[in-house]
C-alpha cells in the first residue's frame, strides 16, 4: 500500500512541477521570440505554428529527475537511466538549439545525429551491460529465449536506436507524441509494479506524469512543443525500460503507434526509391491523414484509442 501511495505521489508531484514551470517557460520564449522552425517540406496546415516556443523536453527531463532523486537512491539501474537522459537530452537540446536560436529548422544533419545515437546507445549497453536480463520473456506464453552477449548486445543496439527513432518520428501533431507516451509509460510502470520492481515502476510513472504536464499546454492547439531534446530522451528511455523488463518485445503493442508511424516511413521511402511512387500522400502517416483534411485533434485522438488498444494487447501478453 505504501508503495501504491508513493507511486500516486510521485505522479502528482512531477505533474505540478509541470503546471508551475510551464507558463513561465513558454512565456520567456514568447518574450525572446525563439520557437520551432516549421520545415516547408511539411503540411501546409503546420506554417501557423512557426516561432510556438519549443524544448519542452527540458522542464520534463528536469522536473522528472528531481522527483525521481527525491524518491529514489541512485542504484545502478537509476544511474542507467539517468545517463540515458542526460545524453539523448543533451543530444536533442544541440538539435533544438540550431532550430530555436540560429533559425535553421533542418539543424543537424541526420546521419550526425544518428552516429551519435549510436554512440550512447552503446556506451549506455556496455555500462548497463551486466543488470540487463540476457533473455527475452515470450508474450502470452510462458517460454523464454535466452540470449547470447553479442545477439542481446546488437539486439539492445537496435531496440534503444529505434524506440529513440520512433518516438521522434511521432512527434509531429499536437499532442500526439505525448499522449501516446502516457500510455506506454504507464504499461511499462504497471509491469514492473507487477513484478515487483519499484524503483523502474516509480521512473515510469514519474516520466508519464511528466508527460501529462507537458500534454496540458502541448494539446491542440499547441502552446509548446516537447522538441529533439524530449523525444530523443523519451523515446531511449522507453527503449531502456523494455531491455530491464525481460518483456521487450512488447513495446511493439504498448508503443504500437510509435511503429506504425515508423514503418510508413520505411515503406514511403522504399516505394518510392524503387517503384517511383509513394503509397501515402505523405509520410509519417498521421501527415497522410491531415492531407487528406483530417482534423489535427481528431486524428491525434484516434491514434491515442489506437495506442491504447495496443496497451491492452500488452497487458494481456504478460498475463501468465
Amino acid at each position: 500500500m505504501n508503495e501504491i501511495k508513493s507511486l500516486i505521489f510521485s505522479l502528482l508531484m512531477v505533474f505540478a512541477l509541470g503546471l508551475f514551470f510551464f507558463p513561465f517557460f513558454i512565456r520567456w520564449q514568447e518574450k525572446t521570440r525563439i520557437g520551432q522552425k516549421i520545415k516547408r517540406e511539411g503540411p501546409n496546415l503546420h506554417l501557423h505554428k512557426e516561432n510556438t516556443p519549443s524544448m519542452g523536453g527540458i522542464i520534463m527531463i528536469l522536473s522528472g529527475l528531481l522527483v525521481l532523486s527525491f524518491f529514489q537512491q541512485f542504484t545502478p539501474q537509476i544511474w542507467i537511466i539517468l545517463i540515458t537522459l542526460l545524453s539523448f537530452a543533451g543530444l536533442g537540446l544541440l538539435d533544438d538549439y540550431f532550430k530555436s536560436f540560429r533559425g535553421e529548422p533542418w539543424s543537424l544533419k541526420a546521419r550526425h545525429k544518428f552516429l551519435l545515437e549510436l554512440v550512447f546507445s552503446v556506451l549506455i549497453l556496455i555500462l548497463g551491460f551486466p543488470l540487463f536480463p540476457h533473455y527475452l520473456i515470450v508474450p502470452y506464453g510462458s517460454g523464454i529465449i535466452e540470449l547470447g552477449e553479442i545477439p542481446f548486445f546488437l539486439y539492445g543496439l537496435f531496440l534503444i536506436l529505434a524506440s529513440t527513432n520512433a518516438f521522434n518520428i511521432t512527434d509531429g501533431l499536437d499532442g500526439l507524441a505525448a499522449g501516446c507516451g502516457i500510455l506506454t509509460f504507464s504499461f511499462w510502470a504497471g509491469l514492473f509494479f507487477l513484478e515487483g520492481n519499484f524503483p523502474l515502476a516509480q521512473v515510469a510513472i514519474i516520466f508519464s506524469g511528466a508527460l501529462l504536464s507537458f500534454l496540458w499546454f502541448n494539446f491542440w492547439p499547441a502552446r509548446i512543443f516537447m522538441g529533439d531534446c524530449g523525444s530523443l530522451s523519451l523515446g531511449a528511455l522507453m527503449g531502456i525500460l523494455a531491455l530491464f523488463s525481460g518483456y521487450s518485445w512488447l513495446l511493439a503493442l504498448a508503443g504500437f503507434v510509435y511503429l506504425l508511424d515508423t514503418l510508413s516511413v520505411i515503406l514511403q521511402v522504399f516505394s518510392f526509391k524503387v517503384f517511383g511512387k509513394r503509397i501515402f500522400l505523405m509520410s509519417p502517416l498521421h501527415h497522410h491523414f491531415e492531407l487528406r483534411g483530417e482534423k489535427e485533434s481528431k486524428i491525434t485522438v484516434r491514434f491515442w484509442i489506437i495506442q491504447g488498444v495496443g496497451v491492452v494487447a500488452a497487458l494481456l501478453g504478460i498475463m501468465r
